[in-house]
Protein backbone atom coordinates (compact mmCIF):
# COMPACT_ATOMS: atom_id res chain seq x y z
CA UNK A 1 0.00 0.00 0.00
CA UNK A 2 2.66 2.77 0.97
CA UNK A 3 4.44 1.01 -1.80
CA UNK A 4 1.78 1.71 -4.21
CA UNK A 5 1.09 5.15 -3.05
CA UNK A 6 4.80 5.71 -3.06
CA UNK A 7 4.78 4.41 -6.69
CA UNK A 8 1.29 6.35 -7.72
CA UNK A 9 1.20 9.42 -5.82
CA UNK A 10 4.74 11.05 -7.03
CA UNK A 11 3.39 10.20 -10.67
CA UNK A 12 0.28 12.54 -10.50
CA UNK A 13 2.06 15.65 -8.22
CA UNK A 14 4.67 15.50 -11.02
CA UNK A 15 1.79 15.79 -13.74
CA UNK A 16 0.02 18.80 -11.62
CA UNK A 17 3.53 20.62 -11.65
CA UNK A 18 3.65 19.73 -15.66
CA UNK A 19 0.44 21.57 -15.43
CA UNK A 20 1.22 24.31 -13.14
CA UNK A 21 4.51 25.23 -15.47
CA UNK A 22 2.64 24.81 -18.88
CA UNK A 23 0.29 26.99 -17.17
CA UNK A 24 2.63 29.71 -15.80
CA UNK A 25 4.46 29.84 -18.77
CA UNK A 26 1.52 30.23 -21.32
CA UNK A 27 1.05 33.44 -19.04
CA UNK A 28 4.23 34.38 -19.38
CA UNK A 29 4.53 34.08 -23.47
CA UNK A 30 1.15 35.95 -23.33
CA UNK A 31 2.92 38.67 -21.12
CA UNK A 32 5.62 38.95 -23.61
CA UNK A 33 3.88 38.98 -26.56
CA UNK A 34 1.55 41.78 -24.80
CA UNK A 35 4.64 43.58 -23.95
CA UNK A 36 6.52 43.41 -27.81
CA UNK A 37 3.01 44.55 -29.13
CA UNK A 38 3.12 47.24 -27.31
CA UNK A 39 6.74 48.27 -27.59
CA UNK A 40 6.36 48.01 -31.70
CA UNK A 41 2.75 50.18 -31.38
CA UNK A 42 4.75 52.94 -29.60
CA UNK A 43 8.06 52.44 -31.99
CA UNK A 44 5.15 52.96 -34.68
CA UNK A 45 3.88 56.13 -32.88
CA UNK A 46 7.11 57.32 -32.36
CA UNK A 47 7.86 56.68 -36.08
CA UNK A 48 5.17 58.51 -37.57
CA UNK A 49 6.02 61.81 -35.25
CA UNK A 50 9.59 62.09 -36.75
CA UNK A 51 8.19 61.65 -40.04
CA UNK A 52 5.42 64.35 -39.79
CA UNK A 53 8.34 66.38 -38.10
CA UNK A 54 10.76 65.88 -40.88
CA UNK A 55 8.34 66.39 -43.37
CA UNK A 56 7.50 69.88 -42.35
CA UNK A 57 10.97 71.13 -41.89
CA UNK A 58 11.81 69.59 -45.18
CA UNK A 59 8.65 71.76 -46.31
CA UNK A 60 9.92 74.78 -44.13
CA UNK A 61 13.48 74.70 -45.59
CA UNK A 62 11.97 74.95 -48.91
CA UNK A 63 9.53 77.30 -48.82
CA UNK A 64 12.91 79.67 -47.32
CA UNK A 65 15.26 78.54 -50.37
CA UNK A 66 17.80 76.01 -48.59
CA UNK A 67 18.04 74.18 -51.31
CA UNK A 68 17.92 76.77 -54.04
CA UNK A 69 21.18 78.34 -54.01
CA UNK A 70 22.59 77.95 -50.43
CA UNK A 71 20.16 79.49 -48.70
CA UNK A 72 18.56 82.06 -50.52
CA UNK A 73 16.25 81.99 -53.25
CA UNK A 74 18.09 81.58 -57.02
CA UNK A 75 18.49 84.92 -58.50
CA UNK A 76 17.35 85.58 -62.37
CA UNK A 77 20.07 85.74 -65.05
CA UNK A 78 21.41 88.89 -65.69
CA UNK A 79 23.42 90.40 -68.66
CA UNK A 80 27.16 91.33 -68.11
CA UNK A 81 27.34 94.86 -67.40
CA UNK A 82 27.94 97.02 -70.23
CA UNK A 83 27.27 94.56 -72.52
CA UNK A 84 24.62 95.04 -75.79
CA UNK A 85 23.21 91.51 -76.63
CA UNK A 86 21.61 93.38 -79.59
CA UNK A 87 23.93 92.99 -82.81
CA UNK A 88 24.65 96.59 -84.43
CA UNK A 89 26.55 97.91 -86.54
CA UNK A 90 30.47 99.07 -85.07
CA UNK A 91 31.48 102.35 -84.59
CA UNK A 92 35.45 102.44 -85.61
CA UNK A 93 35.73 105.67 -84.09
CA UNK A 94 34.52 103.95 -80.23
CA UNK A 95 35.05 100.41 -81.19
CA UNK A 96 35.05 98.71 -77.74
CA UNK A 97 31.36 100.88 -77.22
CA UNK A 98 28.36 98.41 -76.60
CA UNK A 99 30.73 95.35 -74.93
CA UNK A 100 32.42 94.45 -71.44
CA UNK A 101 35.88 95.48 -72.93
CA UNK A 102 34.45 98.90 -72.89
CA UNK A 103 35.68 99.94 -69.59
CA UNK A 104 38.81 97.86 -69.15
CA UNK A 105 42.14 99.28 -68.67
CA UNK A 106 43.81 100.30 -72.24
CA UNK A 107 47.02 97.79 -72.77
CA UNK A 108 49.65 97.30 -70.26
CA UNK A 109 47.53 99.29 -67.63
CA UNK A 110 45.25 96.55 -67.87
CA UNK A 111 47.89 94.41 -66.52
CA UNK A 112 49.10 94.53 -62.67
CA UNK A 113 50.74 92.19 -60.33
CA UNK A 114 49.89 91.37 -57.10
CA UNK A 115 51.21 91.91 -53.85
CA UNK A 116 54.39 89.56 -53.64
CA UNK A 117 55.08 87.01 -50.60
CA UNK A 118 58.03 84.80 -49.86
CA UNK A 119 57.26 81.32 -51.69
CA UNK A 120 59.13 77.88 -51.45
CA UNK A 121 62.83 79.13 -51.95
CA UNK A 122 62.12 82.49 -52.77
CA UNK A 123 62.15 85.33 -50.91
CA UNK A 124 59.65 88.22 -51.20
CA UNK A 125 61.82 90.41 -53.50
CA UNK A 126 62.59 87.82 -55.36
CA UNK A 127 59.03 87.16 -56.16
CA UNK A 128 58.44 90.81 -56.74
CA UNK A 129 60.85 90.66 -59.45
CA UNK A 130 59.45 87.56 -61.31
CA UNK A 131 55.93 89.43 -61.14
CA UNK A 132 57.01 91.96 -62.46
CA UNK A 133 59.24 89.80 -65.46
CA UNK A 134 55.59 88.44 -65.90
CA UNK A 135 54.37 91.37 -66.68
CA UNK A 136 56.92 92.70 -69.39
CA UNK A 137 56.58 89.26 -70.47
CA UNK A 138 52.49 89.42 -70.95
CA UNK A 139 53.15 92.94 -72.43
CA UNK A 140 56.17 91.75 -74.97
CA UNK A 141 53.82 88.72 -76.23
CA UNK A 142 50.37 90.60 -76.65
CA UNK A 143 50.96 93.93 -76.82
CA UNK A 144 53.94 94.76 -78.07
CA UNK A 145 53.90 95.84 -81.74
CA UNK A 146 57.24 94.00 -82.77
CA UNK A 147 55.81 90.71 -82.39
CA UNK A 148 51.95 92.05 -82.57
CA UNK A 149 52.13 93.78 -86.33
CA UNK A 150 55.81 92.81 -87.56
CA UNK A 151 56.10 89.06 -86.16
CA UNK A 152 59.70 89.98 -84.97
CA UNK A 153 59.83 87.02 -81.74
CA UNK A 154 63.29 88.85 -80.48
CA UNK A 155 62.36 90.73 -77.43
CA UNK A 156 59.58 87.75 -76.74
CA UNK A 157 61.99 84.92 -77.00
CA UNK A 158 64.82 86.77 -75.23
CA UNK A 159 62.97 86.64 -71.89
CA UNK A 160 63.25 82.78 -71.86
CA UNK A 161 65.74 80.77 -70.36
CA UNK A 162 68.40 79.43 -73.24
CA UNK A 163 67.21 76.07 -73.71
CA UNK A 164 63.34 77.11 -73.81
CA UNK A 165 64.63 79.70 -76.17
CA UNK A 166 66.19 77.29 -78.67
CA UNK A 167 62.73 75.39 -78.61
CA UNK A 168 60.48 78.17 -79.31
CA UNK A 169 62.59 79.75 -82.27
CA UNK A 170 61.67 77.05 -85.16
CA UNK A 171 58.07 78.42 -84.25
CA UNK A 172 58.19 81.87 -85.86
CA UNK A 173 58.88 82.35 -89.66
CA UNK A 174 58.64 78.82 -90.54
CA UNK A 175 54.78 78.24 -91.02
CA UNK A 176 54.68 76.72 -87.27
CA UNK A 177 53.37 80.14 -86.07
CA UNK A 178 50.00 77.66 -84.96
CA UNK A 179 52.06 75.86 -82.08
CA UNK A 180 53.25 79.45 -80.64
CA UNK A 181 50.06 81.48 -80.83
CA UNK A 182 49.16 79.87 -77.39
CA UNK A 183 52.21 82.21 -76.11
CA UNK A 184 51.66 85.01 -78.64
CA UNK A 185 49.43 87.18 -80.47
CA UNK A 186 50.21 87.88 -84.21
CA UNK A 187 47.99 89.91 -86.44
CA UNK A 188 47.46 88.51 -89.97
CA UNK A 189 49.20 89.84 -92.84
CA UNK A 190 45.99 91.04 -94.76
CA UNK A 191 44.02 92.11 -91.27
CA UNK A 192 44.34 96.22 -90.01
CA UNK A 193 44.44 96.67 -86.67
CA UNK A 194 42.74 100.44 -85.35
CA UNK A 195 44.91 103.31 -83.83
CA UNK A 196 44.18 102.29 -80.67
CA UNK A 197 44.99 100.26 -77.64
CA UNK A 198 43.82 96.82 -76.77
CA UNK A 199 41.84 96.19 -74.02
CA UNK A 200 43.06 94.41 -71.28
CA UNK A 201 41.56 92.64 -67.97
CA UNK A 202 42.99 89.61 -66.04
CA UNK A 203 44.83 88.58 -63.02
CA UNK A 204 47.95 86.75 -62.33
CA UNK A 205 49.24 84.94 -59.00
CA UNK A 206 52.35 83.51 -58.16
CA UNK A 207 53.14 79.31 -56.40
CA UNK A 208 55.84 77.40 -55.21
CA UNK A 209 56.72 74.40 -57.79
CA UNK A 210 58.77 71.62 -57.17
CA UNK A 211 62.51 72.12 -56.54
CA UNK A 212 64.16 75.78 -57.31
CA UNK A 213 60.82 76.33 -58.87
CA UNK A 214 58.59 79.41 -59.04
CA UNK A 215 55.19 79.23 -60.99
CA UNK A 216 53.64 82.42 -62.16
CA UNK A 217 49.62 82.28 -63.22
CA UNK A 218 48.39 83.87 -65.54
CA UNK A 219 45.01 84.61 -66.94
CA UNK A 220 43.94 87.42 -69.19
CA UNK A 221 41.74 88.48 -71.95
CA UNK A 222 42.93 90.49 -74.81
CA UNK A 223 40.66 93.02 -77.21
CA UNK A 224 41.39 93.99 -80.32
CA UNK A 225 40.09 96.68 -82.53
CA UNK A 226 40.75 96.48 -86.24
CA UNK A 227 39.68 98.05 -89.38
CA UNK A 228 36.75 96.68 -91.38
CA UNK A 229 37.45 95.94 -95.01
CA UNK A 230 33.91 96.68 -95.23
CA UNK A 231 30.77 98.45 -93.66
CA UNK A 232 29.97 96.13 -90.56
CA UNK A 233 26.21 94.93 -89.35
CA UNK A 234 27.64 93.41 -85.73
CA UNK A 235 29.58 95.67 -83.29
CA UNK A 236 31.82 92.03 -82.80
CA UNK A 237 32.64 92.07 -86.79
CA UNK A 238 35.98 93.81 -86.23
CA UNK A 239 36.52 92.79 -82.67
CA UNK A 240 38.77 89.80 -81.71
CA UNK A 241 38.92 88.26 -78.13
CA UNK A 242 42.06 86.33 -76.77
CA UNK A 243 42.21 84.32 -73.89
CA UNK A 244 45.42 83.50 -72.36
CA UNK A 245 45.21 81.31 -69.62
CA UNK A 246 49.80 80.45 -69.18
CA UNK A 247 52.03 79.43 -67.06
CA UNK A 248 55.32 80.53 -66.93
CA UNK A 249 57.34 78.92 -64.83
CA UNK A 250 61.25 80.18 -63.41
CA UNK A 251 63.60 78.03 -62.47
CA UNK A 252 66.61 78.72 -60.45
CA UNK A 253 69.25 77.45 -58.54
CA UNK A 254 71.53 73.72 -58.32
CA UNK A 255 68.32 71.62 -59.36
CA UNK A 256 68.57 72.95 -63.18
CA UNK A 257 71.64 72.75 -65.50
CA UNK A 258 72.83 76.58 -66.45
CA UNK A 259 71.01 76.19 -69.53
CA UNK A 260 67.72 75.82 -67.92
CA UNK A 261 67.91 78.94 -65.34
CA UNK A 262 65.03 81.34 -66.16
CA UNK A 263 62.10 81.61 -67.59
CA UNK A 264 59.85 78.70 -68.81
CA UNK A 265 56.72 78.06 -70.34
CA UNK A 266 54.35 75.52 -69.15
CA UNK A 267 50.43 74.71 -69.21
CA UNK A 268 48.97 77.24 -71.70
CA UNK A 269 45.33 76.97 -73.09
CA UNK A 270 43.00 79.99 -73.95
CA UNK A 271 40.75 80.62 -77.21
CA UNK A 272 40.00 83.22 -79.46
CA UNK A 273 36.52 84.43 -80.29
CA UNK A 274 34.91 86.21 -83.39
CA UNK A 275 38.41 85.39 -85.09
CA UNK A 276 39.03 84.46 -88.84
CA UNK A 277 39.87 80.91 -88.85
CA UNK A 278 41.60 80.45 -91.82
CA UNK A 279 43.80 83.18 -90.36
CA UNK A 280 43.76 81.63 -86.34
CA UNK A 281 44.43 77.87 -87.92
CA UNK A 282 47.69 79.33 -89.39
CA UNK A 283 48.00 80.85 -86.04
CA UNK A 284 47.56 84.48 -86.63
CA UNK A 285 44.51 86.71 -86.06
CA UNK A 286 42.04 88.86 -87.87
CA UNK A 287 38.69 89.54 -87.14
CA UNK A 288 35.77 87.66 -88.53
CA UNK A 289 34.92 90.22 -91.01
CA UNK A 290 37.59 89.42 -93.42
CA UNK A 291 36.06 85.92 -94.33
CA UNK A 292 32.63 86.21 -95.89
CA UNK A 293 32.04 82.46 -95.36
CA UNK A 294 32.20 83.07 -91.36
CA UNK A 295 29.88 84.46 -89.05
CA UNK A 296 30.14 85.72 -86.14
CA UNK A 297 29.65 82.86 -83.04
CA UNK A 298 25.97 82.99 -81.59
CA UNK A 299 25.13 81.95 -78.21
CA UNK A 300 26.16 83.70 -75.20
CA UNK A 301 28.72 86.61 -75.89
CA UNK A 302 29.24 88.08 -72.64
CA UNK A 303 30.39 84.80 -71.39
CA UNK A 304 33.82 85.77 -73.74
CA UNK A 305 34.27 88.37 -72.21
CA UNK A 306 34.55 86.40 -68.64
CA UNK A 307 37.99 85.59 -67.38
CA UNK A 308 36.06 83.12 -65.01
CA UNK A 309 34.69 81.25 -67.91
CA UNK A 310 35.59 77.68 -68.45
CA UNK A 311 37.73 77.39 -71.15
CA UNK A 312 35.67 75.66 -74.06
CA UNK A 313 36.49 71.80 -74.61
CA UNK A 314 36.94 72.85 -78.85
CA UNK A 315 37.73 75.05 -81.02
CA UNK A 316 35.02 77.23 -82.50
CA UNK A 317 36.78 76.85 -85.58
CA UNK A 318 35.66 73.78 -88.20
CA UNK A 319 38.46 71.65 -89.13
Amino acid sequence: MDHSQSSTCPGSRDSEWDSRVEQAASADVRQMLRIARRRRLERWVVGVIVLVAVTLVLVLLGRIGLFDGGGAPAAPAQQTPGFDPVARPADPTRPFAGTPAASWPDGAAGIVPPAPIALGGFSEPQVAAALDQVRTLLVTSRLDPAIVVTHDPSRFLAAFAPDARRQLEPLFGSGREAQAQSLVSMVAADARLLPVEPKVTGRMWPEAGGAGELVVHTNYLFVYAFEAPEPSTDLMDALVVVRADVDYILRAGDSWAAGSHGWWYGRAGGYAYSIACDAYRKGFIAPVITERKTTTPSGDRAAYFNIDTPLPATSGCPR
